[in-house]
């Protein structure tokens, strides 16, 4: 299956000669990889810890020996080189060792973020043609070896269940009997065009965009990131996303290049993420602006939790400038900065460690090494200095397509191969950026994306609606929240709990469940019957 597998992959990252060739001679793109840069750091410093946690640390020389064998034990179950394997699994060394045990093999890791359910996975992990995936054991509110093993039945790619803790229930594999395995050379390696991982970007069931990246985008962002967040040996580097998320795997294996340890929280709460600093001694925190507002509103922000900062980095939604403010008045030694990315751009621009704090408040930096930007109309003019349009991108971090989905393909791609990334920007005579919205409907929930298309199609079967839309409102904390308007059907009502109860038998996950319902008797539509929802906002919420 393997062969195959990496036949079906290599169409995503098949690159054309001339852009490989330009970045290959400007020395953006090597033959380098994480799994090298793990192996020099266990030589190297074996016994400096790579990922702290609250009570438990592993050292580099620890983890290479577990993904090692974790790399051996896959190619004694039958795993082989192109196999996808989806990662269910929380910010631990578990997720370290298992990503770079799994690259190790020339197998391809695709991220599943922790709160999705049947509804989610089964699409992604058939899309996907994943040969197996990885989970943690049940737990009160969610049992996923389960869960998993229903999937099973509507992918038919999907052989082998891989539990992360404890015991592994009958028909599953337990991660501990990989590790128990005697590590062993690996006569086929991935090369650097290989593709290196799996990525899902907005959340839709109904039609995935899955986003592959080779290991050149992805070895090319990290590394030259590493320059760009000043990050070394000495720093101690806390995700508050999950590494289920590219947001989080940025962060982590940027560390890992630059030899700094990762600090682990396996989940987020404002207590949590003081605890993790405080007790980690972090040095740099890499956050959305959701994390800064809700830790700062508990009073958690300060003296015993942000002293030891050196640096943050802000991104993954528009960080109001408060946010940064709030952060940067309680980090006596740090420097706060905006980040920009993409799953499928990763980090494609960001502030430079010289701006001043005038520029880091407002605007979310410059393009990275290597990378053009242009602000365009709605028809591709080019526009000028500080006017107003879509950030248009390309450069060695870019994907070159979606996976087998020539709809979003040319939905996302130019023809002249710029990247359409749907936010609104403008960019001063310095070529700072400054973001003003978005193009697209996705609604952008402290960080999280939400595509509420298949949300709105399984609303639309309840017998209580007539028609549903799902538009976002603005929210001082999360940035947005997910507002559902509805015309009822004649004489139905809907209640929040009753609309809870009814997504959940869809198994749509809690994460992306509209937080407000609002009733209307008509929606403002095209002549093609289409919702336009910046009318409805106006119309319900008062917003664009």
């Amino acid at each position: 299956m393997g062969e195959k597998n990496l036949e079906y992959l290599d169409a995503a990252v098949a690159h054309p000669s001339g852009d490989v060739s330009r970045f290959v001679d400007a020395g953006y793109w090597t033959d380098e990889t994480p799994q090298r840069w793990l192996a020099d750091w266990a030589k190297k410093r074996p016994d400096a810890p790579a990922a702290i946690g609250i009570g438990e640390m592993v050292s580099f020389g620890e983890l290479y020996d577990r993904a090692r064998r974790i790399a051996t034990g896959l190619l004694r179950i039958g795993f082989h080189k192109g196999d996808v394997i989806g990662i269910q699994v929380p910010n631990s060394w578990q997720f370290m060792a298992l990503l770079h045990g799994i690259q190790l093999i020339g197998g391809v890791p695709c991220l599943l973020h922790m709160p999705y359910r049947a509804g989610e996975l089964g699409p992604m992990l058939a899309h996907a043609r994943a040969k197996g995936v990885v989970c943690y054991n049940a737990l009160s509110d969610y049992d996923a070896p389960a869960t998993m093993r229903e999937t099973q039945k509507a992918v038919p790619s999907l052989e082998t269940i891989i539990v992360a803790d404890g015991e592994a229930p009958a028909g599953t594999v337990a991660l501990a009997d990989l590790l128990a395995t005697e590590p062993s050379d690996i006569a086929d390696p991935p090369g650097p065009s290989d593709p290196g991982l799996i990525a899902f970007t907005s959340g839709t069931s109904k039609s995935p965009k899955a986003v592959v990246h080779s290991y050149r985008t992805l070895s090319s962002c990290f590394r030259m990131s590493v320059a760009t967040t000043g990050w070394t040996p000495e720093d101690v580097v806390l995700s508050a996303p999950p590494y289920t998320h590219i947001f989080g795997v940025i962060v982590l294996t940027t560390a890992l290049c630059a030899g700094a340890a990762s600090a682990l929280m396996p989940a987020y709460s404002p207590k949590m993420l003081a605890e993790t600093m405080s007790k980690t001694r972090t040095t740099s925190l890499c956050c959305g602006p959701a994390h800064v507002f809700a830790t700062a509103r508990a009073g958690l922000l300060g003296p015993g939790t942000t002293d030891t900062l050196r640096s943050a980095f802000v991104g993954g939604s528009a960080s109001p400038p408060e946010a940064i403010q709030a952060l940067q008045n309680t980090s006596p030694n740090g420097r706060i900065y905006q980040i920009w990315g993409m799953t499928e751009v990763l980090l494609g621009v960001l502030s430079p460690l010289d701006a001043s704090l005038e520029v880091r408040l407002g605007s979310i930096g410059k393009a990275s090494v290597g990378h053009d930007l242009r602000v365009v109309a709605n028809d591709d003019t080019v526009l000028g200095t500080d006017q107003e349009g879509e950030l248009q991108i390309r450069g060695p971090f870019v994907i070159h397509r979606y996976l087998d989905n020539d709809q979003a393909n040319r939905d996302a791609f130019t023809e002249d191969n710029w990247y359409r990334t749907g936010d609104l920007v403008r960019i001063d005579a310095d070529g700072n950026l400054f973001m003003t919205g978005r193009v697209k409907d996705i609604i952008n929930r402290g960080g999280i994306k939400i595509n509420p298309v298949d949300i709105e199609l399984a609303l639309e079967e309840h017998p209580g609606i007539a028609q549903a839309a799902i538009i976002p409102y603005p929210d001082e904390v999360l940035g947005e929240r997910a507002c559902l308007v509805i015309i009822p059907s004649e004489g139905n009502a809907l209640s929040m709990e009753e609309m809870q109860r009814y997504l959940a038998s869809r198994d749509i996950a809690k994460m992306r469940w509209p937080e407000r319902i609002e009733t209307v008797k008509a929606m403002p539509m095209t002549p093609t019957r289409k919702i336009i929802k910046g009318a409805l906002g106006r119309q319900v919420l008062g917003t664009a």
